[in-house]
């Protein structure tokens, strides 16, 4: 995923890795320890970090909070855009009488041909 540093990504895979082979998340002192950090504080900042970019999702009320975002069915992509992301694209598909997906897939037409015309 882009936009991470390296220890947000060291802390994806070890996420990912622990949700795969035991079907939970690791708590916040196992990732600690996992990435060696003392601080619970400054995991906690991680996966705030990682939850903003759409990497991981949390759980309320759980003991262990942590959750993937879920894939949109047989696309192989995720689809969790920032909260800004999001408001910008579903005021526009409100505005032009359009799904939020259409949406999506225009903006980021747009995106890519503006950027491959630079």
């Amino acid at each position: 995923m882009m936009g991470l540093t390296a220890i947000q990504s060291r802390c994806l895979v070890f996420v990912r890795d622990q949700i795969a082979e035991s079907g939970v998340s690791p708590s916040y002192r196992e990732i600690a320890d996992h990435l060696g950090i003392k601080s619970k504080g400054q995991v906690s900042k991680i996966v705030d970090d990682l939850a903003e970019h759409g990497a991981l999702v949390r759980i309320r009320n759980k003991a262990r909070t942590l959750a993937l975002p879920a894939p949109v069915a047989g696309s192989g992509f995720l689809v969790n855009p920032h909260a800004e992301v999001r408001r910008a694209i579903e005021a526009y598909a409100r505005q032009h009488h359009i799904s939020v997906r259409t949406a999506a897939e225009e903006a980021l037409r747009v995106y890519f041909v503006e950027a491959a015309g630079q």
